[in-house]
């Protein structure tokens, strides 16, 4: 027996809004050399440009629109913000240098996450090569471990029964003292709970928490 069943395509705006990143780069270089002659002047822009640009714009976009949270769908405001501020971090997540780079000096990339408008302890420990997918949804912790390569995803795309897309978002949690094991990850609304350890290349699905609840009781 087959499915007949027509799948959903993406539509027009997520198609067209793929030319963002290109476009942003684009355009940086070209002011940079149209307008700036020293050297110093075009690293200062192109440090702006690249840093600061991308989240003072998300963070216009949530005051103006509010937080995408939820089932979102291609017909909804909800979705279109969303996949709009995903372009905005599309150069970071294709160039993750650029991540790394801030995570060397104490403090700055808990500042940068903080101006997309999500929440890092400056006293967490963030390893090399941790993905944040959707940087203005974290929430980290004070004392917070995140171990090498883990990943903390705000969003899953999925489809439902009638071929839709269906974008589910929400925020992870690392609660404080916790330690998020090398390769482990927290799907959308998931939780770590303050001071336990996910170990190495564990999952935690989307809004689940750990420990699991059943395992916490039969410790009781």
């Amino acid at each position: 027996m087959t499915d007949d069943k027509e799948l959903e395509k993406p539509d027009r705006f997520s198609l067209l809004l793929n030319i963002l990143p290109f476009a942003h780069l684009s355009a940086g270089g070209g002011l940079m050399f149209a307008g700036l002659d020293t050297g110093g002047q075009r690293v200062a822009f192109v440090l702006a440009w690249i840093y600061l640009l991308p989240p003072l714009v998300a963070r216009c976009t949530l005051a103006v629109y509010g937080t995408p949270a939820g089932q979102l769908t291609q017909d909804t405001r909800g979705y279109r913000v969303w996949w709009f501020l995903t372009q905005c971090q599309t150069l970071f997540n294709r160039l993750p240098w650029l991540e790394e780079v801030l995570r060397l000096v104490p403090g700055l990339y808990a500042f940068w996450i903080g101006l997309w408008g999500g929440h890092l302890s400056p006293f967490a420990y963030v390893g090399p090569g941790v993905v944040i997918t959707d940087r203005y949804l974290v929430h980290v912790e004070r004392g917070a471990v995140l171990g090498f390569k883990s990943a903390l995803a705000a969003h899953m795309v999925i489809r439902n029964q009638q071929g839709r897309y269906v974008v589910v978002v929400a925020a992870p949690t690392v609660e404080a003292e916790a330690i998020l094991g090398g390769y482990a990850g927290l799907g959308p609304g998931a939780i770590l709970r303050a001071g336990h350890l996910l170990p190495s290349g564990r999952r935690v699905a989307p809004f689940g928490e750990w420990p699991r609840r059943k395992f916490e009781s039969e410790a009781i």
